[in-house]
């Protein structure tokens, strides 16, 4: 068990990459980490790894894990390959300076290549192999040794977009293994599908900031800000009403006049808010379609699961071809957001 108990990182010229993190990680659990570049992600990772100093503690089992450097493998982005060297001495090296004898590391060299389908690279150097297989090189390097933790940042970065399926389709049953054996898994991914299919939760992150950890349905269901709805949901839609009480109920009325029923939220709202601006925001794909508020659909897309109408800055995602659509939430689907900070002014369960 990783146990991160008020972590955080600032570097020498004041930047602060996420405030204090606590959370506890259980053995066999995968955790992604999704997020733009620059949002953290490696940080992160190198802070639980113990490569860079950070604030706070990182135990694992109630023993730093920076003292435990052998239970530890991370796959880094830029894959820290011997780019002149052969694929071969890249596997024997991390072996060679353990101590491992001679037979010992061909033995395991050769296997982990083999889990990786590079045997025929082996003695070619690691220059000379294609994107998709320096990946796959870097990879074997979990099929090498005994470990308890796997840290893998985002390994799919940089490839054409059929290769990055092909890869993730080889790496996540990988993963999903390790994680039946008891080892912790935690991956960085800008994917959020990457992120979705293996995960058991997810670490949102933006801007070096760490915006919500949970399953993805609580992240789904009850997002803290509309920066981790977005991470799901890059058309979720939000706009600015003002927050009331009518004829007993709670509703929002847009800055066009149209009100918003949010009689389900009753009594979750910090009632401050009450009588102020808000955002309300709602998934793309709970837009009541034949709403009164209208607007004309510039463009209509078929999609896997119905369709994609445009209209201005909106993109209503729904199971027919319409001409014109409702631009407001359908009942009980709006959730409630600061105007400012963007976060979530309702409890959650």
């Amino acid at each position: 068990m990783i146990k991160l108990d008020g972590v955080s990182k600032q570097y020498l010229y004041g930047a602060r990459v996420f405030a204090p993190v606590d959370m506890t990680i259980n053995d066999g659990e995968i955790v992604a980490l999704l997020g733009d570049e620059l949002s953290g992600k490696t940080t992160f990772l190198k802070v639980v790894a113990g490569v860079t100093d950070s604030e706070g503690k990182v135990l694992f089992d109630g023993e730093p894990l920076a003292k435990k450097p052998d239970d530890v493998i991370m796959i880094f982005d830029d894959l820290a390959l011997f780019a002149n060297r052969s694929c071969y001495y890249n596997l024997a090296y991390p072996l060679k300076i353990r101590g491992a004898n001679k037979d010992e590391i061909d033995k395991r060299v050769k296997a982990a290549a083999e889990k990786v389908g590079i045997t025929a690279s082996l003695y070619f150097k690691a220059r000379k192999l294609d994107s998709i297989d320096k990946k796959r090189l870097a990879i074997a390097r979990l099929f090498l040794r005994d470990f308890k933790v796997a840290l893998v940042d985002d390994i799919t970065r940089g490839l054409k977009k059929e290769d990055a399926k092909t890869l993730w389709q080889e790496v996540a049953p990988a993963l999903q293994d390790f994680a039946k054996e008891g080892k912790i898994v935690i991956f960085a991914t800008r994917d959020k599908d990457e992120a979705i299919s293996i995960a058991d939760r997810i670490v949102v992150t933006h801007y070096r900031q760490i915006k919500q950890i949970g399953t993805l349905e609580q992240i789904l269901q009850n997002p803290s800000n509309i920066w981790a709805a977005q991470a799901f949901d890059e058309d979720y839609a939000f706009e600015k009403a003002k927050l009331n009480i009518a004829d007993g109920k709670l509703v929002a009325t847009t800055e066009d006049g149209f009100e918003i029923d949010l009689s389900h939220l009753d009594g979750k709202v910090i009632k401050s808010y009450i009588g102020q601006d808000v955002y309300v925001g709602w998934a793309s794909d709970c837009y009541d379609v034949s709403g009164e508020r209208k607007a004309k659909v510039e463009h209509a897309y078929k999609s896997e699961s119905g369709y994609i109408l445009t209209c201005g800055n909106r993109r209503v995602k729904c199971d027919e071809k319409l001409a014109e659509t409702g631009t407001l939430p359908l009942l009980g689907k709006a959730l409630l957001f600061d105007d400012t900070n963007e976060n979530s002014i309702y409890s959650r369960s």
